[in-house]
């Protein structure tokens, strides 16, 4: 194995999703693979303080090394890291190459993965049913015209109660890129063209979550400009993404890789619902309708179905020479 072949696996793995598109994985090449860090410096200090989404990112980011060093005939050995910091540099896991492998054949669908917030093609029984195949051991599908009625319902309340909060709205508007003037609309965070917003729409949500939130709140209209749960009920379904309740969320987060490019790899596209999860009040009742297993907890969830044609907006991220690390520990 080389420096440029291990590099090449870790430009794959940075394309692995993360939470606000914040990328916090940081990658040292060593002779025999690389080193894991989280940058510290991309916490979401509001969201996420105990950094439980953040490891669920690294997992993923781990897990694509390993897709695409299957690929090239390796397998990968992980060993989990407890070191101290290096400045704001944490490290999180070793990952030792070995020969042997074969292609995982989730690795081809790498690539194209991509969020989907736009709008999805009007389904019919064959969609859903099609959905119908990814329920396994750690997903379960809502398909029912009914409950993704209720479920939209349940993520605009879970949503309202975040937004209320104004530290939690400031940190979502600093990672959302609304203008292609924005220096990192190619780089990271959540740019317009991702979320699927025309420039009006762009314009729009960053005064809505910006200065004219609290008057908007107080007139009683911030709640229903900011509700998307009403697209839900036209989508195919929603995949719930469960996992062991004590299960290393670094662990989950490659079990959540995983289960998106199975949903890709069945023809459909998918955006995350993450307040359907991190709300209590709408955790307890997807877990409740979706027969979310005894031992289990509700991780997060996805709405699908099928893209329109048309290209998909690219994806934002960080050069090659960004997220790599020379420091040693």
């Amino acid at each position: 194995m080389t420096a440029d072949e291990i590099t090449g696996f870790i430009a794959e793995a940075s394309l692995a999703p993360s939470v606000h598109n914040v990328q916090p994985a940081r990658w040292r090449v060593e002779a025999d693979g690389a080193t894991l860090f989280e940058d510290g410096s991309r916490r979401l200090a509001v969201a996420d303080p105990r950094g439980h989404d953040a490891l669920i990112s690294l997992g993923a980011s781990a897990e694509g090394f390993r897709l695409a060093a299957g690929r090239a005939g390796y397998g990968v050995d992980t060993e989990l890291l407890d070191w101290p910091a290096i400045g704001c540099l944490r490290p999180i896991a070793r990952l030792r190459l070995t020969l042997g492998s074969e292609a995982d054949p989730l690795a081809a669908i790498v690539t194209s993965r991509a969020s989907h917030r736009g709008a999805f093609v009007p389904v019919g029984d064959a969609a859903r049913e099609a959905a119908s195949a990814l329920v396994a051991d750690d997903a379960t599908v809502l398909a029912s015209p009914k409950l993704l009625l209720e479920a939209g319902r349940q993520l605009d309340a879970a949503g309202w109660t975040f937004m209320r909060d104004d530290g939690f709205r400031h940190e979502l508007l600093s990672w959302m890129r609304l203008s292609r003037r924005d220096p990192n609309w190619s780089r990271d965070g959540l740019n317009a063209a991702a979320m699927a917003m025309g420039r009006m729409e762009a314009t729009g949500a960053g005064l809505v979550l910006g200065h004219l939130f609290s008057p908007l709140a107080s007139a009683g209209l911030a709640k229903p400009l900011l509700a998307e749960g009403s697209r839900i009920a036209k989508d195919t379904a929603i995949v719930l993404f469960h996992r062991f309740d004590g299960e290393a969320p670094f662990t989950s987060g490659a079990h959540f890789y995983r289960l998106w490019l199975r949903i890709e790899a069945a023809g459909f596209g998918a955006a995350v619902l993450a307040a359907l999860a991190d709300d209590a009040e709408a955790n307890a009742w997807a877990s409740e309708v979706g027969r979310v297993p005894a031992g289990h907890r509700l991780v997060n969830a996805f709405r699908i179905g099928r893209r329109p044609a048309g290209r998909t907006a690219p994806r934002a991220r960080l050069p090659i020479g960004e997220i790599l690390v020379s420091t040693t520990a």
